[in-house]
């Protein structure tokens, strides 16, 4: 049996959020070029131009995105963007660990968070599947568990 992740829609929204903002902060950083003489005394465009920055740091986070599939041998991980596959065997498992992610604040924690789970590898890498980004995360990490078994 042959298991597919599937992202969840907020994921997707975010994503798409994100690369609207930063069309719209180019569009800015590229129109104020036009008005003023002096560039490091823009301050719109010295904002732009830092924010742009920012945005491509987080960017490069998404280019580290993967989709999973659950197999009767092991994990193939699908990078989203390059389509680079990479096929993890459940022999090469060694751990299996939950943490709890929380957002703080000042006067403690924010929300209750939400649990996801690290595998560890014997490359000494670890293989991180979050419900934040998955929607069928319990049915990823059970067929993961009943393998291990």
């Amino acid at each position: 049996m042959e298991i597919k992740s599937k992202f969840r829609k907020l994921f997707w929204i975010r994503a798409g959020i994100g690369f609207l903002v930063f069309i719209f902060t180019l569009y800015l950083c590229i129109n104020s070029i036009s008005q003023y003489s002096k560039l490091t005394k823009n301050p719109v465009f010295i904002f732009s131009l830092v924010f742009l920055v920012l945005l491509f740091f987080a960017a490069l986070d998404l280019a580290k995105t993967f989709k999973l599939t659950i197999k009767e041998e092991g994990i193939e991980k699908i990078f989203v963007i390059s389509r680079h596959r990479q096929f993890i065997p459940f022999i090469s498992i060694i751990g299996f660990k939950t943490q709890k992610i929380r957002m703080k604040g000042k006067s403690g924690y924010l929300t209750d968070g939400y649990t996801q789970t690290v595998l560890q590898l014997v490359n000494n890498k670890n293989l991180i599947i979050s419900p934040d980004s998955f929607e069928n995360y319990v049915e990823i990490i059970s067929a993961i568990r009943s393998k291990l078994k």
